[in-house]
């Protein structure tokens, strides 16, 4: 009910009365003002007003938080994949490795059968890196960038490489069953093992020009000197016949005399090898042996200053049986284990001797001519 006022004056307030049902009750009144009534009317509006607002943004803030859900869903397979990748790049690493080894292996093969195409049949690394380069290059441009973006091109290149690698591996090996079906009696005659077996020994002395204890002055060392415990087996690293075991005599050649117990073993009419120090020897001149038989035991006969095995291998050259046995590295033969820094060892495998010692009168005439 509105409160009557004067003429011409608006009305300041408005009163609502509340009846009971029944005729007891007690009549309410409820006076409001036109301060009241603005105010409740703009609450009323700001209330309607946030609840369109809160009404639109639903959706947007549902799918956010599905969004945000998924993302880290995303995020976390993410990371998993990446760490897939990272093991993959290091298994391609190993085989990357692995590769190198195989085709060193058939290098060091070529070159102790003496193949003329072992030169041309090296490993063609640059060309392949090369390739590999260009192709992972035309891909980085293309590629979104990522953070795993190194890895992938990592193992881009590492997988080019390989494939080069493992393609000279095939070509070397099928140049090397072909040489061998070819040449049977030299695969047979090729020293390519090491006389000494486990893991007891190491290599004490290299091959080539260098400075001794008995030789201050420097000579050349026409073998390799193995240090092993006293008495560990030497063995035949190829078949052949024995030339020559026991002691070199002082009068017929005072550098032999050096070595004490000596074994020498004519393998075909192109390898001799030698075997110097030795403690106690087991065979006898004129014994034919097989790869793998025992020859003697490591000692440290003649002029030794400890256990060791001097070893060494050499190859006829100049043609026929006539042709100088000339010593070469022995580290070339020994195919059944790694050494240190091969590729200098096979860049340097053909390199010609010199300022060696001879071999004693008779000894270089000794291999047979066939068998």
């Amino acid at each position: 009910m509105k409160r009557p006022q004067p003429d011409g004056a608006a009305p300041a307030s408005f009163e609502v009365q509340v009846h009971p049902a029944g005729s007891r009750g007690r009549v309410r009144y409820f006076r409001l003002t036109r301060t009241h009534i603005t105010f409740w009317s703009v609450l009323g509006l700001l209330y309607l007003f946030l609840l369109a607002a809160a009404g639109g943004m639903a959706p947007a803030v549902v799918s956010g938080w599905f969004g945000s859900e998924e993302y880290r869903v995303l995020a976390g397979e993410r990371a998993r994949q990446g760490e897939r990748l990272l093991a993959l790049v290091g298994r391609l690493e190993q085989l990357r490795t692995r590769s190198e080894e195989l085709a060193m292996r058939v290098r060091m093969a070529s070159a102790a059968y003496g193949i003329p195409a072992a030169a041309a049949a090296a490993l063609p690394e640059a060309a392949a890196g090369a390739r590999a380069a260009a192709a992972v290059g035309r891909q980085d441009a293309a590629a979104p960038e990522s953070i795993y973006d190194g890895a992938m091109r990592q193992g881009d290149r590492l997988q080019a490489r390989i494939a080069g690698q493992l393609g000279a591996v095939e070509a070397g090996l099928a140049a090397v069953r072909g040489f061998e079906a070819l040449h049977p009696d030299q695969v047979r005659d090729t020293p390519a093992a090491c006389p000494l077996r486990g893991d007891r020994y190491v290599l004490s002395n290299p091959f080539g020009r260098q400075r001794g204890a008995f030789s201050p002055e420097g000579e050349f060392h026409a073998g390799i000197d193995l240090a092993a415990p006293r008495g560990t087996p030497v063995l035949a690293p190829a078949a052949g016949t024995v030339v020559f075991a026991g002691v070199s005599p002082l009068a017929r050649s005072p550098a032999w005399w050096r070595y004490g117990n000596l074994v020498a073993v004519a393998h075909g009419d192109r390898y001799l090898t030698l075997y110097g120090h030795c403690g106690e020897i087991k065979v006898r001149a004129g014994q034919a042996v097989r790869r793998g038989e025992v020859l003697a035991s490591v000692g440290s006969s003649g002029f030794s200053l400890s256990p060791h095995l001097h070893y060494e291998v050499r190859r006829r050259v100049g043609g026929g049986a006539g042709g100088a046995l000339v010593p070469v590295n022995p580290l070339i033969y020994i195919l059944d284990r790694r050494w240190p820094d091969e590729e200098r060892l096979l860049a340097r495998a053909l390199e010609p001797a010199s300022g060696y010692e001879p071999l004693p009168p008779g000894l270089d005439r000794a291999a047979p001519t066939g068998r």
